[in-house]
């Protein structure tokens, strides 16, 4: 069988795939599973203007003015110092997610990542000819269990995946959590990748710590970043990858061969938002903080759903156990009952089975109807 006839579509996707098609047969749909971003990015939306002479493809590295603005970024927000050529321009962070695989494995390769965790992961170690092995987040706080972590590496074990803030759980692993986790790649001579596509969405005064800061592992870090979720530019298709110098040379040939360049309208897009981050970040926090807090208290109206706040992302995800129902069972029966889209825990590991995923993406009334009609809906 042919790869590409293996790989199973995105189980957070098709969800929106199924409300346009009750939309078109003309049922009320309230989408609590994914959405246009509200509030909308700072950035004017109008493509910026492109030159006679910029018509032509571009550096597979990305443009040098992107690559210096994102590196002045990192520094600042995150204290990570890395230079242009240790960053590649990716179309979201999914490109940078299977090129880092591409980069890092062999045939046979294996790969530890948490479970739950975004649906994206696994399909691309496999379609770079690896093997995914997961761990459990533990316990009902989704902590970092750093002894089941290293007893899962093998011999043949090349990476850990992490993603912090965490998607579904908004986990934001702590100080302690990540100081353990790498300690350990740095002992087993491992690699490790971390995307950090949430890294403005941080509530409660919390505060995001970037893998890239600790140096014993510098030269084996690989650091994902996605404009669509922290600058609200899903359509502009552009992320950036931070890694070592000879595997974003790689990557950028591996770009080269397969896309040539990320489009210029959208790195400059992504160069003027950063450019208004010191403005939006603060906006972002507080519109999303108000959309947890405020989601959560229609949520907890019903006491059989376990609903705790998470310490980031833009994602609730509530436990459904004490409904006596399977995820998929249930998110079936909120579409169909009630109307409301949200996303079955169980696409994003076993250890997701007895939740559903709320997305918050949305303007702050329509994801209160949504979650006063899913109330409405329960069985």
């Amino acid at each position: 069988m042919p790869l590409l006839a293996r790989l199973p579509p995105s189980g957070t996707l098709a969800v929106g795939d199924r409300v346009r098609t009750l939309r078109a047969a003309g049922r009320t749909i309230f989408n609590l599973s994914g959405g246009a971003p509200d509030p909308a990015p700072l950035v004017g939306l109008i493509p910026p203007g492109i030159s006679p002479g910029e018509n032509a493809l571009g550096d597979p590295w990305g443009e040098s003015f992107l690559r210096r603005a994102f590196a002045e970024r990192l520094a600042r927000r995150h204290g990570v110092v890395r230079g242009e050529r240790e960053m590649v321009a990716t179309i979201g962070a999914k490109q940078g997610v299977y090129f880092a695989a591409l980069a890092l494995l062999e045939p046979g390769d294996e790969v530890i990542v948490l479970d739950p965790c975004w649906v994206t992961y696994a399909p691309s170690i496999t379609l770079a000819g690896g093997k995914t092995v997961t761990v459990a987040l533990a316990g009902p706080d989704h902590r970092l269990d750093i002894e089941a972590i290293g007893a899962a590496v093998t011999p043949r074990t090349r990476a850990i995946l992490i993603n912090t803030p965490h998607n579904p759980t908004g986990r934001v692993f702590t100080e302690a959590e990540l100081s353990g986790l790498v300690d350990l790649v740095r002992r087993r001579d491992l690699w490790l990748i971390c995307d950090e596509s949430f890294d403005l969405f941080v509530f409660d005064d919390g505060r995001h710590l970037s893998p890239g800061v600790f140096d014993a592992i510098r030269d084996r870090t690989i650091l994902l970043y996605s404009f669509s979720k922290a600058f609200a530019l899903p359509s502009y298709r552009i992320g950036m990858l931070v890694g070592p110098e000879p595997v974003c040379r790689l990557i950028a040939t591996c770009t080269q061969q397969l896309i040539s360049s990320v489009s210029l309208v959208s790195q400059k897009v992504a160069c003027e938002a950063m450019a208004r981050e010191d403005e939006w970040a603060p906006f972002l926090r507080k519109a999303y903080q108000e959309k947890r807090d405020a989601c959560l208290a229609v949520l907890r109206a019903d006491s059989r759903l376990e609903a705790s706040p998470p310490e980031g992302t833009f994602y609730l995800f509530p436990g459904i156990a004490r409904f006596g129902m399977s995820s998929d069972a249930m998110t079936a029966h909120l579409l169909e009952s009630a109307g409301v889209a949200v996303t079955s825990g169980s696409v994003f590991g076993a250890t997701g089975e007895g939740r559903v995923r709320i997305n918050l993406v949305g303007p702050l009334p329509a994801i209160l109807d949504g979650a006063r009609a899913l109330l409405g809906g329960l069985p």
